[in-house]
């Protein structure tokens, strides 16, 4: 029987960060969690049975509530992997892997957040860039390449600032319960932006090689391997034209 419900547009790259750290944190396919792919409505809502209005992932709590935020899934998940309180709970603890994907110290977490905050800055700023420069949306939104370029900028400005973080991370002999939230949620990006919309940003932007070495290591992992039609044809063919 399943607890918690999440609903995800597969290969969107909010959602993506958190099917990645289920898949890493042992409860992706857990019968305790269901996972509900939406569906896009002509009205570019997504909707699925169950679901409240609003962009994905959401997550559906046991008490009727849900969580709407990627990050805050992620977060609220470790914490009742980290800290079980009801039975139910107690359950998906007992289910997933052990070790904390935050860190045991104090400087560990610390860590942890600064990279993801980071990540979350890139993820922004590289949406906004797509929706300024893609001709994805070129149909329903005002293109302007100059702002794309800038705002590009800053989302490889955040990639800059990640590099010092993944010194000598990531080797060959890199073990399972050393991968983080935090990694999820970059590998996210740098995925999406590579294989939707044509833009390796860490091979792009020279100087980058750890998280180059980061890249290339963990797309490997069995969490982020994905089919060649993953992504839809008919939005792959145009979101990497840029404009």
């Amino acid at each position: 029987m399943s607890h918690l419900e999440l609903f995800v547009l597969t290969w969107g790259v909010y959602p993506r960060r958190v099917l990645i750290y289920l898949h890493e944190k042992g409860l992706l396919n857990s019968d305790l969690i269901k996972i509900t792919p939406v569906t896009i409505s002509p009205d570019i809502e997504m909707v699925a049975p169950g679901k409240p209005k609003g962009t994905v992932p959401i997550l559906a709590l046991p008490d009727g509530t849900f969580i709407k935020q990627s990050v805050a899934i992620i977060e609220y998940l470790e914490d009742i992997c980290d800290d079980p309180r009801e039975d139910w709970q107690k359950e998906i603890a007992a289910t997933a892997k052990s070790s904390s994907m935050r860190g045991d110290t104090a400087r560990e977490r610390a860590t942890t957040r600064e990279v993801l905050a980071l990540a979350d800055e890139a993820t922004m700023a590289f949406g906004f860039a797509c929706h300024k420069g893609s001709k994805l949306f070129a149909a329903r939104e005002t293109i302007d390449p100059a702002v794309s370029s800038m705002v590009m900028e800053w989302a490889k400005r955040s990639l800059k600032l990640l590099e010092a973080y993944y010194e000598g991370r990531f080797e060959e002999a890199y073990s399972a319960q050393e991968v983080t939230m935090a990694d999820c949620v970059l590998f996210s990006l740098l995925q999406f932006a590579k294989e939707l919309y044509g833009r390796h940003l860490v091979v792009e932007e020279i100087g980058l090689p750890n998280l180059n070495r980061f890249y290339d290591a963990f797309m490997q992992r069995e969490s982020t391997k994905i089919a060649e039609d993953f992504y839809p044809k008919g939005i792959k063919d145009l979101a990497c034209v840029w404009l």
